[in-house]
């Protein structure tokens, strides 16, 4: 990271991700990367080439190479992942713990053959779109950070989801030859043990309801790896026990793992005793009202802490758990609040990044493009740690100061749309033609 006289530019960090990419490929990496953060039209390949075409004269990089670049297995994405974690460095860390958010997203294609498009339930669909899609679905897990003054979600890796039935029916069709078709939770689980490995530090995953299963928990459960705990939302029919007490000495029979059976959320909480504390949540400080026990969950087979969070006005409560006991309520609801970043993160690479625009149709395009819209969003947050300060609002909200990615998109692209500088070097005139040439050939972000 460079100082404060001379601050990191994006140009600075693609630079230094582009070393695990060799030879010409490397200009084509350095290409799609820019042209997917400053571009504001369609990120195609082919639209990609055709605004920067002029700009590689006599480099002998043609149309073709472009989609021969997407299309190799040889991008190392492991060496960049690496690259990567090292530009974050202990930043990574929140208080000396790693968070990670994991979930599913779902997004619609068009047209035959396509590489990896199954037909998919579309839980979040509208109320009168269809409930199922053609299309990918993809498990994603990304590192939470506090950035400037709000949270942020880095995606960090990914993977391709296939329908079991599905699976099976082109395995049949391929004579023998085995296809992938794990279930989500096995590949998240899969996910976050890779990172761990990379980074051995003790580590929090916050998750919704479907991905917090005794299968989840028993998986990320490694030896020699540092601890593990799980954060998410609790089931509102829960079986939930009382810690049992402790043997008597000398009687026989193997320890007890439940006490008694507790009742109903609804009952426990008007139980136990209510505070109010004030917790960053969703762009600002806010009061929150939350009464807090400790219990057994029958379907995670272990000791876990539950967290109520009332509503004063309506009276309902909204439960959440972690399986650390040494948690404290203020940061179980914060963190917890903050998983909503990875939302917010689908919507930045599918909309703002461009992963809907892709129409490749053979597997390693598809997955490269993806990928490269992943990496490409989080090193823009790099970029925006590297920073002294947040980049301004371009549109000031009353109910939230806090920035978008939108801005710091904008604060990039006028980094690249910054005039010639030629002073004392050519003339006026060729200064002026300069500016002309950068504004033409860069008309995807204007």
């Amino acid at each position: 990271m460079k100082t404060n006289q001379q601050t990191t530019t994006f140009n600075d960090i693609v630079e230094d991700v582009a070393k695990a990419i060799p030879g010409y490929r490397r200009i084509i990496f350095k290409i799609i990367t820019i042209a997917l953060v400053i571009g504001k039209g369609r990120k195609r390949i082919s639209t990609i080439f055709a605004d920067f075409s002029t700009l590689i004269i006599g480099t002998q990089i043609t149309r073709r190479r472009f989609y021969e670049f997407l299309a190799t297995p040889k991008i190392k994405w492991k060496e960049i992942t690496k690259i990567v974690l090292q530009k974050i460095g202990q930043r990574i860390l929140t208080a000396d713990r790693l968070i990670l958010v994991t979930d599913d997203t779902s997004y619609g294609k068009t047209g035959k053959k396509i590489s990896g498009c199954q037909t998919h339930f579309d839980h979040a669909s509208k109320i009168n779109s269809c409930k199922w899609l053609f299309g990918h679905c993809r498990v994603l897990v990304g590192v939470l950070l506090f950035v400037h003054g709000r949270w942020a979600c880095l995606p960090l890796a990914q993977k391709l989801y296939l329908r079991k039935k599905q699976a099976k029916e082109k395995t049949k069709k391929r004579q023998g030859k085995t296809t992938d078709n794990e279930s989500k939770i096995v590949i998240a689980a899969n996910l976050i043990n890779t990172l761990r490995r990379i980074i051995p530090f003790p580590t929090l995953v916050a998750c919704d309801s479907w991905f917090s299963t005794k299968t989840l928990v028993k998986i990320l459960n490694i030896p020699g790896l540092p601890p593990v705990h799980v954060l998410s939302r609790l089931r509102i029919n829960a079986a939930l026990y009382a810690i049992p007490k402790a043997p008597t000495p000398g009687k026989r029979g193997r320890k007890r793992k439940y006490g008694k059976r507790l009742p109903h959320l609804k009952q426990l909480a008007t139980h136990y005793e209510r505070h109010t504390i004030k917790v960053f949540i969703y762009g600002k400080k806010r009061h929150v009202t939350y009464s807090e026990f400790i219990c057994v969950s029958r379907a995670l087979q272990c000791q876990i802490k539950v967290v109520l969070i009332h509503n004063n006005k309506t009276g309902k409560f909204f439960p959440i758990f972690t399986t650390d006991l040494t948690m404290s309520p203020a940061d179980m609801i914060e963190i917890y609040s903050a998983r909503w970043k990875i939302e917010s993160g689908f919507k930045e690479i599918k909309h703002e990044i461009g992963a809907l625009d892709n129409q490749a149709r053979k597997p390693h395009s598809v997955e490269n493009h993806f990928n490269l819209c992943c990496l490409t969003t989080t090193l823009t947050w790099i970029y925006v740690m590297d920073q002294d300060q947040a980049p301004p609002r371009r549109y000031p909200s009353a109910r939230s100061g806090a920035y978008s990615f939108a801005d710091v998109r904008e604060q990039i692209r006028k980094e690249y749309f910054k005039p010639l500088n030629f002073s004392g070097i050519c003339p006026e005139i060729v200064k002026h033609a300069g500016n002309l040439i950068l504004k033409h050939f860069l008309r995807s972000a204007a």
